[in-house]
C-alpha cells in the first residue's frame, strides 16, 4: 500500500476524505483505511459547515472523522480555519469591523480546542495570496482582509499556537508547483517570509 511505503521512509500519505461516505461505502472506507496514514476532512472542518447559527457548532461530521482515524491508527490534519469561503451563510452582517478580530479568535479557540491532543496539524490559513488583487503585499482581497485588518494572517496563528500548542501549524494553498504559477508562488514565498520575520509560529507549508 502507500501507507506501508510511506510508513517505511518514515513520511506521511493521505487524502481528503468524506465523513458520511466512510459508513456508507465500505470499499471507499476499506481503500481509505488500508492506503492512508493522515485523513484530512473535504468540508467538515470548515467553519461554515461546522457553525449554523452564531456560537452555534455542530460536530457530528468531523467526530465521525477523527473516529474513524482513530480506529485505523491515522492522523487527521485539520482543514482549514481561515479561509475566504465556506464562510457560515450568516456570516455576511453579523460580523463586522468592530468585532471580526474576536470572532476570529473565538472560532479558532472553540474548534481547536474540541479538537486539542487528537489532531497532528492544522491549516490555519487557506489560500492568501492572489497577485491579480494589486496589493504591494499580494494579498487577497478577503472579508477577513478588510474587516480584521492587514495583519489578520498573524492574528490567526499567534490564536492557534495558544490553542493548541501541540498541533502543527501550516499554511496551505494550490498550484504553487506548477511553473505557470510563478507569480503565486512568489506571493506564498513573500508572505512566508513575512511571517517568519515576524515570529509567527508556523511549522509547515
Amino acid at each position: 500500500s502507500l501507507r506501508a511505503h510511506a510508513d517505511a521512509r518514515g513520511i506521511l500519505v493521505g487524502c481528503a476524505a468524506d465523513p458520511p461516505l466512510l459508513p456508507a461505502n465500505h470499499a471507499y472506507s476499506a481503500l481509505v483505511a488500508e492506503q492512508c496514514s493522515i485523513l484530512v476532512a473535504e468540508d467538515a472542518m470548515k467553519w461554515g459547515p461546522l457553525s449554523p447559527a452564531p456560537g452555534k457548532y455542530d460536530f457530528h461530521e468531523a467526530d465521525a472523522l477523527m473516529d474513524f482515524a482513530a480506529r485505523n491508527g491515522q492522523k487527521v490534519r485539520g482543514h482549514n480555519l481561515i479561509w475566504h469561503e465556506a464562510l457560515p451563510k450568516w456570516f455576511p452582517g453579523p460580523i463586522t469591523k468592530a468585532n471580526a478580530r474576536q470572532a476570529m479568535i473565538d472560532h479558532i479557540q472553540t474548534e481547536m480546542r474540541h479538537f486539542a491532543g487528537r489532531i497532528h496539524s492544522w491549516d490555519v490559513v487557506n489560500e492568501a495570496p492572489e497577485p491579480p488583487a494589486g496589493r504591494p503585499d499580494g494579498l487577497r482581497k478577503t472579508p477577513w482582509l478588510a474587516l480584521a485588518g492587514d495583519d489578520y494572517i498573524e492574528l490567526a496563528y499567534r490564536t492557534a499556537r495558544e490553542a493548541d500548542p501541540r498541533a502543527l501549524l501550516a499554511y496551505n494553498d494550490y498550484g504553487i508547483e506548477y511553473d505557470h504559477q510563478e507569480t503565486k508562488r512568489a506571493a506564498v514565498l513573500a508572505l512566508v517570509r513575512r511571517m517568519k520575520a515576524h515570529n509567527v509560529p508556523l511549522d509547515a507549508i
